[in-house]
């Protein structure tokens, strides 16, 4: 018992000396960056006051600062209505002009007129498991703050990559830097999922929009946008489109297995519901991140649905009229106005597939205002040639071109079957 308690004293000693480190560094790196640090703010044109704020780093002599697209994204989408401003640490305020974006990974390249002499530099690779970092920001408007925390690797199964960061990124922090120990930028500060739980863009998409500050800015962001769109959209649609997929059990039918890794999909069923009038076998498959365009538009999402009914205590047509109110339920999975989108434009048509499945079908898009080569577009497919028994079937896809959804259609089309 003694020699337990000595060594849980070492360790303790250990702790505490781990934790009075990692808050001495803090405070060595607040100090020392602090004039590097902005609040990013958005500032409503008619009204004169600011409509949202955020935090940005300054990462050259000339005035070069980094944060968040969507600390700026009211800037970029109305002009008219919106400029964007920045507070130094003493109290200075000033305009910002916009210089770069990256809506993919949410980074904005903004410059400051009258810069600062202090600047971060970026890492030059990240850091190994369990080192600490410390998130710097401006949570609520109440200042800028460093949160210490863990580098816990790239997030597992993700199509664009972050990095797990174990501490508290608050509202307000989103755009400002986290750094290592030797105070340099290894990401930046995107979103929380509570718990303790935070994610960064990484080093790589920092690195490369800083490097794009050699380049003239874009005369119109708006096809710079569509462009970004564009080619994420291609890269995250090849693994689909190149092959064919391949094929789960849901019940009686059989549907689309796993194709990626970084497309998780959940289940449900009533099978343990002795009383149900029917069987419902339920399969859903979501990318787990979207591209942020505004506040009330969101592109770049993909998911796919599945449903398997089956009675034998319904008749032929109460069994019908079940199927056509699970139809009714399905409806697009991004968030878009109607400022930013058409009405959905629909055909229906009966196919036979490969599989010898026949299937009733609902092809829909829609167009984007801003960006007339993207559009959002829904499957509806139900299966009608088995009694007491059909599937239905569903995908979004947001911001794709034609040629894209009809690939894809293809594939998903192909990989509906009976058992």
């Amino acid at each position: 018992m003694k020699h337990f308690l000595l060594r849980l004293v070492a360790v303790l000693m250990v702790l505490g000396s781990t934790l009075t480190s990692a808050q001495d560094n803090a405070k060595q790196l607040f100090g020392h960056h602090q004039p590097a640090l902005y609040q990013i703010r958005m500032i409503e044109l008619e009204s004169g006051n600011k409509s949202s704020i955020g935090s940005g780093f300054q990462v050259s002599a000339d005035g070069l600062v980094v944060t968040n697209y969507h600390v700026v994204s009211d800037a970029v989408f109305y002009p008219q209505k919106y400029r964007m401003e920045y507070q130094a640490q003493n109290g200075e305020t000033g305009e910002l002009n916009l210089v770069h974006v990256d809506v993919v990974n949410d980074l904005a390249l903004v410059r400051i007129a009258n810069p600062g002499t202090e600047f971060f530099n970026l890492a030059l690779g990240l850091p190994s498991q369990g080192d600490n970092i410390y998130s710097l920001g401006n949570p609520h408007d109440l200042g800028m703050i460093v949160v210490p925390g863990t580098y816990n690797g790239l997030k597992k199964n993700s199509f664009n990559a972050k990095i797990h960061f174990t501490g508290s990124i608050n509202p307000g922090m989103s755009g400002g830097p986290t750094v290592n120990k030797d105070g340099e930028v290894i990401g930046v500060n995107v979103a929380t999922a509570g718990n303790q739980i935070g994610f960064l863009v990484p080093l790589m998409p920092l690195t490369a929009l800083v490097e794009r500050a050699q380049e003239p800015t874009p005369q119109d962001f708006m096809v710079d946008i569509q462009s970004q769109l564009l080619e994420n959209q291609q890269r995250l649609l090849a693994p689909f489109t190149a092959q064919s997929w391949p094929l789960a059990s849901l019940g009686q039918a059989k549907v689309a297995g796993e194709v990626v890794d970084f497309l998780p999909c959940w289940g449900d069923s009533n099978s343990n519901d002795q009383n149900a009038f029917f069987l419902t076998v339920q399969k859903r498959c979501r990318l787990d991140e979207e591209i942020y365009l505004h506040n009330s538009l969101r592109t770049g999402s993909m998911e796919m649905e599945y449903e398997w009914l089956s009675s034998e205590k319904l008749s032929s047509a109460a069994f019908y009229n079940l199927f056509e109110q699970s139809l009714q339920s399905v409806h697009p999975g991004n968030n878009a106005g109607k400022e930013d989108v058409t009405n959905f434009a629909c055909e229906q048509q009966r196919i036979q597939n490969q599989q010898q499945m026949q299937v009733r079908l609902l092809f829909c898009t829609r167009s984007y205002q801003a960006f007339p080569e993207l559009y959002d577009v829904l499957i509806l497919g139900a299966s009608y040639d088995r009694e007491n028994q059909g599937l239905i079937s569903h995908f979004t896809l947001a911001g794709v071109t034609r040629e894209l959804s009809q690939a894809f259609s293809q594939r998903f089309l192909e990989a509906l079957a009976w058992q």
